[in-house]
């Protein structure tokens, strides 16, 4: 009986060990000054800079982001093809779930603040009287659509 149960362990177990090497490395980023940040694209406010954690938001896959945003800079409503998972990192931000940056569904967001939005939740971020840094996780491709397209920066860009 011990030899059947040791011949079925081992053969559960064989295709778990076989299983091939997903390709991806071990990260550490050790603290913020070995974060390399980049200019967000030009569908995000002037100002707002953007690094890779992990991941690459624009193909199939887990990500993580952060976004750094200067004082007094607005992310409008929008929304997004899969779900987003938000964290102040630094800063005090003002959230708003809905179409419209609204008080009555706005709140105030400190470091260590936890947001999850289903796919195609409206919601919009504002910075107070100070910088602020989000990390955002998810799965990409991972694409940001406005509420009202003319509040999309890269539309506001091209008019000009």
């Amino acid at each position: 009986m011990k030899k059947w149960i040791a011949l079925v362990a081992v053969l559960t177990a064989t295709p778990i060990m076989a299983q091939p090497d997903s390709g991806t490395a071990a990260s550490v980023i050790p603290g913020p000054t070995s974060v390399h940040w980049k200019p967000a694209p030009p569908d995000f406010p002037k100002g707002v800079m953007l690094a890779t954690m992990m991941g690459d938001p624009g193909k199939p896959g887990v990500f993580v982001i952060r976004a750094m945003m200067p004082a007094h800079s607005v992310i409008a409503p929008h929304i997004h093809d899969s779900d987003e998972a938000l964290t102040v990192i630094s800063g005090h931000v003002r959230h708003y779930i809905g179409p419209a940056m609204d008080a009555a569904h706005g709140q105030a967001l400190k470091p260590g603040a936890f947001v999850h939005l289903p796919q195609g939740t409206p919601h919009a971020v504002a910075t107070d009287g100070g910088p602020a840094v989000l990390e955002v996780a998810g799965t990409g491709p991972f694409s940001m659509h406005y509420v009202n397209p003319g509040d999309d920066p890269s539309q506001k860009a091209a008019q000009r």
